[in-house]
């Protein structure tokens, strides 16, 4: 019974991370890879906390009615 409890923490730590590093990460200039690693090795609150605090990607906008 404890084997399978701890397979379904690990899973669902697992998952908490790259929900965490693919939504909040890709648009950080921390990037998903780094999110994902501080979440599974810290956990993923600290990771989210880390993700968080870094600055986010400016991207150009694009303008409708510019002439090229």
């Amino acid at each position: 019974m404890n084997e399978i409890i701890i397979i379904i923490i690990f899973l669902l730590w697992y998952i908490l991370s790259l929900v965490i590093s693919v939504n909040i990460g890709k648009r950080r200039k921390i990037g998903e890879e780094w999110s994902f690693f501080f979440c599974m090795i810290l956990s993923p609150i600290i990771g989210i906390i880390i993700t968080l605090v870094s600055t986010k990607i400016n991207k150009p906008e694009v303008y409708r009615n510019s002439v090229n």
